[in-house]
């Protein structure tokens, strides 16, 4: 027995030490020899789990160990969540005050809006600067007026004609009175209560700062959920993302310009540097190249996360007009600096407020949601559960959600949070479940899912997790695997065998959970316990097939009522082959509950050549005569059967199936299909004309060898 046995990993593959090297050269950049020595330096670590596997045999620990070891199913990136993500700490006051300045042109209904809601989220004794830069909509004079009556720390300057933004900008720069900051204001804004004090508090923590600019729903790289997704906001929108800022940590970090939708410029640099170039014409790069100039005397810029403002955008031109201007604009600004575009890209790829946007895109995906947006609770290893996930989440998306949201188990953090979108995909890992719950608190309206709890780091917190995100919310059950029967999730006994649905007050060690890293010990009478709770709770139970609702309904019969039966839908099936193959073909991925020792068995023993489409547990090894192909596309099914002559399929799991999409592939081909008497894909094969059910038990290699060999006789 090897360490293989845990990789997973078919035997063209580097060995785990080798896997490990690279994984660290390339995520440090360090030496070979350095890389060498953290690989055996990382194994050694874990040598009494690795020891425990060896002896025990533990599936559970089998995927802890690939997590560890990074062997598991690819995720992709995520940033970490702080644990202090809502702590409340008092925010810095700013060292001078600042002055507002509005450029203004036409949009008489935006000022409008604007110039009304302004007096109530502004400190006492406000200087508001109003730029009236050639409007040619008389309305516009009306409401400057009427604001300056009922705002008297006001000054307005009016333009005959439009001469730009930037020429706005520098006119009430002259204005303002000495030692203010600036904070820039676009008419198309909603700016929360109490948002001065946040914007300006970075420059108290740091003099260097040349720029402040908040989060919005549509401001580039500061948007949320992301830029591109635009949605028009309103002031409860905009109040409801500001109500969760507000309990985020105050912090600031540092991004590769100010954004003048809505931005605080320090004072320091605004002596310095003075006002905006008048090169950009009419407006679009002129607040990048001023932060540039700024960089350049070692000013840094600024996004303070714990303010949202909104912002409609595109107010001031058309859309055409406005491709031309950015264009124009962005090959100026890359002429000038051309170390900007670059470094913009950078920071969107490295995204240092994440864990800040991730929060905040929870609360907008519950504000722009038209229904209760789901809330899926799922593993991090792939395989069919995942498969049947990702479609459900593409049919949520198609229904015109906004956003799904899951909340995975077994990755490389305890939990993973993540929101999804058609155009957008935001994740965080999660160290306590708690802060994952603080963070879906916006979230009133949701359905909580069930897809799969397998490899959770504590797997009791797992239904008990579910029992209070799911409280006063609808909960679905899916049935991807037995995990609400046993730890055991295939429902194999301490021997390997399947023995049905295990007695509640068994022994066997399979069927609970010991005492770990991370996690605590239950028995399997505490398991059953819990998770008859959440089946109490829940308001449906999905089963893919019959057998499935059955072994269910024997472990819980309260769940009777509940069950659902909604057999998954096979998508571009494989085409129909001809017969006269002469190999026995094996599809999917194989470990012990897959039939790796059914096959292990068969291969010392039969003359026809084996044929795994698929990878295999490192633990079995077929003779040199016998093939594993390893990964494969399902597209590739056909090619692959008659590549390598199959004229018979073998299904050889010897646990239960919920569903078994390899089984329904092997049967669409018209080849026959054999498989054991057990679950989803005895059922499937049954009703098929061309499967056939085997009566041998599974550890009855010769009488398995004689059937198979007997179909081809046939």
């Amino acid at each position: 027995m090897s360490f293989a046995r845990f990789t997973s990993l078919p035997r063209r593959s580097h060995s785990v030490l080798s896997r490990l090297v690279t994984r660290h050269r390339a995520e440090t950049g360090a030496p070979l020899a350095a890389s060498w020595r953290h690989a055996v330096t990382s194994i050694w670590a874990e040598r009494n789990d690795i020891k425990r596997f060896l002896v025990q045999g533990d599936e559970a620990l089998a995927h802890d160990l690939r997590v560890r070891f990074g062997l598991g199913a690819a995720l992709g990136p995520a940033r970490a969540v702080p644990q202090d993500l809502f702590s409340q700490r008092p925010i810095g006051v700013s060292d001078g005050a600042a002055s507002i300045l509005i450029p203004i042109f036409n949009a008489a209904h935006l000022v409008e809006r604007l110039l009304a809601y302004l007096p109530q989220t502004l400190p006492m004794h406000q200087h508001v600067i109003l730029v009236d830069d050639g409007s040619d909509d008389p309305a516009i004079a009306r409401l400057t007026k009427a604001f300056a009556v009922t705002w008297p720390n006001t000054t307005v300057l009016n333009h005959l004609e439009n001469r730009g933004f930037a020429v706005a900008v520098n006119a009430g720069l002259e204005r303002r009175p000495k030692n203010h900051h600036l904070i820039l204001l676009n008419t198309d804004t909603l700016p929360p209560t109490g948002w001065v004090p946040r914007l300006l508090a970075p420059f108290h923590d740091a003099p260097n700062l040349a720029s402040v600019t908040p989060m919005s729903n549509n401001a580039e790289i500061l948007s949320v959920p992301r830029a591109g997704i635009e949605v028009t906001p309103n002031a409860l929108l905009i109040e409801q993302l500001d109500k969760v800022a507000q309990r985020l940590r105050p912090r600031w970090a540092d991004i590769p310009t100010g954004i003048g939708f809505c931005m605080a410029l320090n004072h320091r640099y605004l002596d310095r540097l003075g006002g905006f170039d008048t090169a950009y014409g009419r407006g679009y790069g002129e607040e990048v190249d001023w932060c540039c100039a700024a960089s350049a005397l070692g000013g840094r810029h600024a996004v303070t996360t714990n303010l949202v403002v909104g912002h409609v955008g595109h107010a001031s031109f058309g859309a055409s007009e406005r491709t031309a201007r950015i264009a124009k604009a962005s090959r100026r600004i890359a002429e000038r600096y051309p170390h900007y575009p670059q470094a913009t890209l950078d920071w969107e790829a490295h995204d240092p407020i994440g864990p800040e946007r991730l929060a905040l895109a929870l609360a907008w995906v519950a504000q722009t949601a038209k229904q209760a947006v789901p809330l899926i609770v799922g593993h991090s290893l792939g395989g069919g559960a995942e498969t049947a996930m990702r479609r459900e989440i593409a049919a949520c998306l198609a229904d015109g959600l906004p956003g799904v949201i899951i909340l995975r188990v077994g990755g490389p953090a305890p939990w993973r949070l993540e929101l999804e979108g058609t155009r957008f995909k935001l994740a965080g890992d999660i160290d306590d479940v708690a802060l994952a719950e603080d963070m879906l608190a916006p979230v009133t309206a949701r359905r909580v899912i069930y897809s799969c709890g397998v490899h959770a780091t504590d797997p009791i917190s797992v239904p008990e997790t579910l029992c209070r995100l799911a409280e006063g919310h609808r909960l679905e059950l899916r049935l991807h695997d037995f995990f609400p029967i046993s730890p055991s999730w295939n429902l194999l006994d301490g021997q390997g065998r399947f023995q049905g649905v295990p007695d509640f007050d068994t022994t066997d060690p399979v069927h609970a959970i010991a005492p770990g890293r991370g996690r605590r010990a239950v028995s399997h009478q505490a398991w059953r316990a819990s998770w008859a709770r959440v089946v109490a709770q829940a308001d449906e139970v999905t089963a893919f097939s019959n057998s499935s609702g059955v072994l269910i309904t024997e472990a819980y019969p309260h769940a009777h009522a509940k069950i659902a039966l909604r057999p998954h839908l096979i998508t571009d099936p494989p085409p129909k082959l001809r017969a006269g193959g002469q190999s026995i073909g094996v599809l999917g991925g194989i470990n012990l509950a897959k039939g790796g020792q059914v096959l292990m068995n068969l291969a010392g023993t039969m003359t026809r050549r084996l044929v795994v489409i698929g990878e295999m547990d490192g633990q079995f090894r077929l003779h040199a005569r016998h093939i594993v192909h390893g990964r494969y596309a399902c597209a590739d099914i056909g090619s692959l059967a008659k590549q390598y002559d199959i004229g018979l399929w073998l299904m050889p799991s010897v646990c239960p199936e919920t569903f078994s999409f390899a089984t329904h592939e092997m049967l669409a081909t018209g080849l026959p299909v054999v498989c054991f008497d057990l679950g989803a894909q005895a059922e499937a094969v049954r009703c098929a004309a061309n499967g056939h059910v085997l009566r041998c038990s599974p550890d009855d290699t010769a009488g398995v060898a004689a059937a198979l060999d007997a179909h081809f006789r046939r």
